[in-house]
């Protein structure tokens, strides 16, 4: 009879141990983006991730009309804060926080998670005479739509802020693929194009509008933002970091770029559990390779870039715990 009940112990102890707890399987709300992103693609791999890789932990994946409703839902509803992740930037973030376009007043900031993509753009031309930003006086520059924070927000804001120049360049928010489409038709002197970095290994995967200008046959001058100007920037607005992107990281680049990169990253309010932050951060980093098995931008994924371009004060305290355990920090 004591065999049989310790037997019986035993198997109890192996069915509930790895439950959290409470004795029961938790769900996280994450919202995206919008379907057939990078972003949703990715979400789903971590939805997926959680099944197979976490004894309890359990994230529910949907799809959000953006990353700015995601981002003013938070702010508008106190209880989703406390069982939600959402897709998010650095940028999207400080503009929240500061209540500038598209918000339409000012939300509290969220705390970093991990980052999955890390942005970085330029601008490009046709023009051999065009060798640097300051070139640029006087002409045509086509960005992204307006609302886009990496591929407009952010330019603007280096020409503007790190160079003065905002009112002396003719700036065109066209979008990323009209924005190639008029520089290849002579319809502006400049664009913006770019692509996914990882700044830890130094891998880049440029974007379909910058593939296809580097198809062209055309010969494209790269042009740099320059360290000090992007740095000079963050210090007054985004705060988005420097990078250098290696000469030869794709072809036809024969010298190095001056760039700066924005973080896209799963995030969450300062109210979401510390627990639940450090499991979920805590699994990323665990399985942080299989995210390539999704999507391309997963082969960009590395454990140390991660929290790349956060300071420590933006990470959720439950990530950065994570993060500390890991030696990533």
């Amino acid at each position: 009879m004591k065999r049989r009940m310790g037997a019986m112990l035993v198997i109890a102890l192996v069915i509930f141990l790895p439950l959290s707890a409470s004795g029961a399987e938790e769900t996280v709300n994450l919202m995206s983006a919008p379907f057939g992103t990078g972003s949703y693609v990715l979400g789903s791999a971590l939805e997926e991730i959680s099944k197979n890789n976490h004894p309890w932990l359990r994230i529910s994946h949907s799809e959000s009309p953006g990353l700015v409703f995601s981002m003013k839902r938070l702010g508008k509803e106190p209880e989703v804060r406390k069982t939600t992740i959402v897709s998010s930037t650095i940028g999207v973030n400080w503009l929240a926080q500061h209540g500038m376009k598209p918000f339409d007043k000012k939300y509290d900031g969220l705390k970093l998670l991990a980052n999955y993509n890390l942005v970085s753009v330029w601008l490009a031309t046709l023009d051999s005479d065009i060798s640097s930003i300051s070139d640029l006086k006087g002409k045509k520059v086509a960005l992204g739509r307006a609302t886009q924070i990496s591929w407009a927000v952010e330019p603007e804001m280096i020409l503007r802020l790190g160079y003065g120049l905002a009112k002396e360049i003719n700036l065109q928010y066209v979008g990323t693929k009209p924005a190639v489409s008029a520089l290849t038709d002579g319809l502006v002197d400049a664009a913006v194009i770019g692509g996914y970095f990882d700044p830890i290994n130094n891998k880049i995967s440029l974007s379909p509008q910058t593939v296809e200008l580097m198809a062209s046959g055309r010969k494209i001058h790269h042009i740099s933002w320059g360290t000090e100007e992007v740095r000079e920037t963050a210090k007054q607005g985004i705060p988005i970091a420097a990078v250098t992107i290696p000469a030869n990281s794709f072809k036809g680049q024969n010298a190095s770029i001056s760039s700066f990169t924005d973080s896209v990253a799963w995030c969450a309010s300062a109210e979401f559990p510390e627990k639940l932050a450090y499991e979920i951060t805590k699994l990323i980093i665990d399985n942080c390779e299989k995210f390539a098995e999704y999507h391309n931008l997963g082969k960009l994924m590395s454990p140390k870039a991660l929290p790349f371009g956060w300071s420590e004060d933006r990470i959720h305290p439950g990530a950065l715990k994570a993060y500390r355990e890991a030696g990533i920090l």
